[in-house]
């Protein structure tokens, strides 16, 4: 009878060590995978937040080079307006391009 509890007592703590050892494994496992997934998804998020900040850059950045190339635009024309008016009054070409700033071509 003593070699019967000794039997089932080996058994216990041989069942109980499988089983720690399985919920441990478990617990790792499962910690592996939710890190896994929280890396992919902050990788998803941080991709997603860079597009959008480079969106929002790139429309700043247009939206300044457009504002820019229409203000140089506008006082190109502005010096053609002012080199015919100029020209109307008699100027010659030398002055008109010294006055203005622009190229025969332009004129």
């Amino acid at each position: 009878q003593y070699m019967d509890y000794e039997k089932n007592l080996l058994d216990y703590w041989t069942t109980k060590a499988a089983f720690d050892t399985a919920r441990e494994e478990g617990r790792e496992e499962g910690r592996e995978e939710g890190r896994e997934e929280g890396r992919e998804e902050g990788r998803e998020e941080g991709r997603e937040e860079g597009r959008e900040e480079g969106r929002k850059e790139g429309r700043k950045e247009g939206k300044e080079e457009g504002i820019k190339e229409g203000e140089e635009k506008g006082r190109k024309e502005e010096k053609k307006e002012i080199a015919a008016a100029l020209k109307e009054k008699g100027l010659s070409r030398k002055e008109i391009l010294e006055i203005t700033g622009l190229t025969t071509n332009e004129i």
